[in-house]
């Protein structure tokens, strides 16, 4: 890993040297002891300025914006008192490199200050740091000190004034996992991110809330995503259904040995937000009666399974498995009995007399499938597309490159290899897709689902509220309930016609794509798409919302491209572990960002994009009602709300995006050619102003009509031949007007769409 050195805090020069994790390690657990010359040590000593480094790849000058990548993850835990050093628990549970000792500013016992530093599992790009120190913090529960965020800070080597008794630990681990704390920063769909437990709360909650998450029905899954999220169970007059059932999978799920006191501690907030008539507290002791009750019926059900297990095992002249222990997991209540799968194996007679095990794909598909070491183990998720594992024998995280090889060496070393079930890893490689299949979920559904609307209505006012966006209001409502209704659509219904993207439009840094992350969670990506290579289709099959980032960036010769890349229903591929191509209804829908005006290149596909200027965005307001927005478009989905535009809103859609064209001025042209022939003569005024053709030609918003905008309508007007005057009014004002020429006051009235093909103006204009 490489890191910059620094003569004192003065030098701003760095030094770049590669060490390895031990090198490293056995730089930061050694002290240099210092004079200081004040006693006790005040702060700001100048004994500590000495040699210093900073965790990251720095080119030139120590600034940030010089920061190639962060390399090593170091937290100031500052200021702590002795009960607190528990935190440091946290990282030797997780099996984690480390590095820890105490600063110049360290005085025990009343007031401790330490530096964590931990090794990275890659380099972190400057834009990432942030959401993986976060992440980590959290996912850790350390109380550490903001300020050691900034990317191009120093740190003092270790260093303890004389008289001070330093300190220093190491530790040997996995180095930090930057993917997957990246995973938990995106927002965590469909699971809500937790908050850090509190330093000393015991050890297993953690475990605790993992084996709830793994509960599969959708009516139990609801339940616990909320009680886990420290949301209400449920409304008036549901909530004893609801505590019922939690307490059903908290008993049939958790160990038996789990305490009571645990299981409350694991819905004590979910129980304090409930709206129980006779207080929390009554709350909780109805839950521990109905745990205990729950509990009584999974040993009756335990034993009866046990007995007919150890049946099962006779016949094929092998030892039942023992008892299992109250330290282990269950299944929830009405889960088929775990062993009832065993007598589908087929079986072949052994000599001795004995029943064997056919060594067939059938029964390692099944032993993968049903048996208790497999059973939901192996999963495919629907929106990755990828593989994933989940607990099981070969621990955590094991290697999916050799994964065939890894489970089939497991089965023949096990009870069912010596029964003669001794696969080949070919075999293996085949059937661990198969399972997986037969086990997929989709999460961003499973997140939808397991929503609970609160009936504040959010979705009409979106835009205006949470993107600052500015326009005719009744454009706005339209775009911004429509969009969120057809992301829902799609999650729910994959395969569902959606042709519209939404565009925010805005200055750099307004946080658009941040935005769109928000709501998308880690199936949100702003990945590049190459709509001309078939690689994009399969990227389009992973994620949920894709940013079109930078329209402007898709040159004039794809549009035809885009435009049917957008309006897929499926999408076609070869998934990496496939040989063959397979077809994917698309679950998708695009968004786009930009920092131009005119980004739209394609005169005939104006109809698919939705323009919204943003002023400001409230990106803590947004994370804050996340959730409710779309359990809002949810429900209205599930009514029966169309997620496309009527055909006024869509001729207003079309307008605003005509306003983005790079032909801009011929476009103005045809909007306003196609406003005034779509009237009766007879109605068609003799002037205008500019005002009032932004408002009705264009469908703007008064306050849209900005002078950039005024100047370019008046152009199209002086194109179209319209000639400026200034009209007397009453009240005495001379206001400007644009005279509408002959030739378009009698032209001859066209329907809606006549023109579309061309626009072509009368002879004589443009």
């Amino acid at each position: 890993m490489r890191v910059a050195l620094y003569e004192n805090a003065q030098d701003i020069a760095p030094k770049g040297v590669d060490l390895s994790w031990p090198e490293l390690s056995a730089k930061l657990t050694a002290h240099r002891r210092s004079q200081c010359p004040t006693s006790p040590c005040v702060r700001g000593c100048p004994a500590k300025n000495g040699p210093a480094w900073s965790p990251v790849d720095i080119v030139e000058r120590r600034r940030s914006e010089n920061v190639r990548a962060v390399t090593v993850a170091v937290f100031d835990l500052d200021h702590l008192t002795a009960a607190q050093l528990a935190c440091l628990d946290a990282v030797e549970r997780h099996g984690l490199a480390f590095a820890v000792h105490s600063t110049h500013s360290n005085r025990p016992p009343d007031d401790y200050c330490l530096r964590l530093v931990m090794p990275l599992s890659r380099p972190v790009l400057p834009r990432e740091w942030p959401s993986v120190r976060e992440a980590a913090i959290r996912v850790l529960g350390l109380p550490a000190d903001p300020a050691t965020k900034d990317l191009a800070r120093i740190y003092y080597l270790p260093d303890s004034p004389v008289g001070v008794e330093p300190f220093a630990l190491s530790g040997e681990g996995a180095p930090l996992d930057v993917d997957a704390l990246l995973d938990v920063a995106r927002s965590g769909l469909p699971a809500h991110a937790q908050p850090s437990a509190p330093v000393g709360a015991p050890a297993d909650l953690y475990e605790l809330r993992a084996l709830l998450r793994r509960i599969r029905k959708p009516e139990h899954v609801a339940i616990i995503r909320r009680a886990l999220a420290g949301e209400p169970l449920a409304p008036v007059g549901g909530q004893d259904n609801a505590l019922n059932a939690l307490m059903s999978c908290a008993a049939f799920v958790l160990p038996l040995s789990t305490p009571e006191s645990a299981v409350v501690e694991l819905f004590r907030a979910s129980f304090g937000a409930t709206d129980w008539r006779e207080g929390t507290e009554h709350l909780c002791e109805q839950a521990l009666l109905k745990l205990r009750r729950h509990r009584e019926r999974r040993k009756a059900r335990d034993e009866g399974r046990l007995a007919e297990n150890e049946a099962i095992w006779n016949s094929l002249g092998g030892k039942a498995p023992e008892a299992p222990s109250p330290d282990e997991p269950g299944r929830e209540e009405d889960a088929p009995n775990p062993d009832d799968w065993m007598s589908k194996l087929a079986l072949d007679p052994g000599k001795d007399g004995t029943n064997k095990i056919r060594n067939s794909e059938a029964n390692v598909f099944a032993v993968l499938l049903n048996s208790p070491e497999w059973r939901g183990v192996l999963r495919f998720n629907e929106s990755t597309k990828q593989l994933e594992i989940e607990g099981g024998p070969l621990g955590i995280n094991p290697d999916l490159e050799t994964l065939d090889v890894l489970v089939a060496n497991w089965i023949q070393q096990s009870s069912y290899g010596h029964l003669g079930l001794r696969p080949k890893a070919l075999t293996v490689s085949q059937q661990i897709l198969a399972v997986a299949r037969r086990n997929s979920y989709d999460p961003v559904a499973e997140y939808l689902g397991g929503l609970v609307w609160d009936g504040t209505p959010r979705l009409d006012g979106m835009l205006a509220t949470y993107f600052g966006a500015r326009g005719e209001p009744g454009y706005l409502r339209a775009v911004g309930a429509k969009f969120a209704i057809s992301a829902v659509a799609r999650a729910l219904r994959p395969g569902s016609k959606v042709d519209t993207v939404m565009i925010l439009e805005g200055p750099q840094g307004l946080r658009k794509s941040t935005a769109f992350r928000i709501l998308g969670g880690r199936y949100f990506t702003d990945a590049y798409i190459d709509v001309t290579n078939k690689d994009s289709a399969m990227l389009a099959s992973q994620y949920w919302l894709i940013e079109l980032a930078e329209l402007t960036t898709f040159r004039k010769s794809e549009d035809q491209a885009l435009k049917a890349f957008i309006t897929r229903t499926e999408d076609t591929y070869r998934p990496p572990y496939g040989r063959t191509n397979v077809k994917s209804p698309r679950r998708c829908v695009f968004v786009g960002t930009t920092n131009e005006d005119d980004y739209l290149r394609d005169p005939t596909g104006h109809r698919r994009f939705w323009p919204v200027k943003c002023s400001h965005i409230d990106t803590d307001a947004l994370a804050r009602d996340r959730d409710q927005i779309w359990a809002e478009a949810v429900v209205r989905f599930q009514q029966g709300e169309s997620w496309w535009l009527t055909s006024e809103e869509a001729a207003g859609a079309e307008q605003q995006a005509a306003l983005r064209a790079e032909n801009y001025g011929d476009s103005r042209k045809e909007v306003i050619l196609r406003w005034l022939l779509e009237m009766p003569a007879d109605k068609r005024p003799n002037d205008v102003t500019i005002l009032h053709v932004g408002v009705e030609a264009f469908a703007l918003h008064p306050a849209q009509v900005d002078p950039r905008i005024s100047r370019e309508i008046g152009a199209a007007l002086k194109a179209l031949h319209f000639t400026r005057g200034q009209r007397r009014m009453g009240d005495g004002t001379r206001p400007l007007v644009y005279y509408v020429p002959d030739e378009l006051k009698n032209a001859p009235m066209e329907k809606r769409g006549e023109r579309h093909a061309g626009f072509g103006p009368p002879a004589g204009y443009g």
